[in-house]
């Protein structure tokens, strides 16, 4: 979950490995508040991560990419911002996980 008032504004991990009975997993809170994530079971072209759960989120002023598979251990992998950042609104991966396409809500406001 995200865009909440639990986890610092961070990641709000839930499993559903019920569906009908969801249950708090975890917090990410290290890296400020997530405004969208994208978290997939990664399939990408670092062989290291391949099979691990993989959250690609959306922070506002980076994109920050966490390794979510022990939810009681959650390790940021990357921090990246970028010239004239100003609201990392969301993003989403492409379908073969090379490339994270994303997008500024405000950089042409206040750019």
């Amino acid at each position: 979950a995200v865009g909440t008032n639990t986890c610092n504004g961070g990641l709000h991990v839930i499993a559903m490995n019920n569906p009908l009975n969801p249950v708090f997993a975890g917090c990410y809170s290290s890296d400020g508040y997530t405004h969208d994530v994208q978290c997939v079971l990664y399939n990408g072209p670092d062989e290291s991560y391949n099979g691990r759960e993989i959250c690609f989120a959306s922070n506002e002023d980076t994109i920050t990419i966490i390794d979510v598979t022990d939810k009681t251990n959650m390790v940021q992998l990357a921090r990246e911002s970028y010239s004239g950042d100003r609201y990392t609104h969301q993003g989403w991966l492409t379908e073969d996980h090379t490339h994270f396409l994303f997008n500024d809500e405000l950089d042409e406001y206040r750019g």
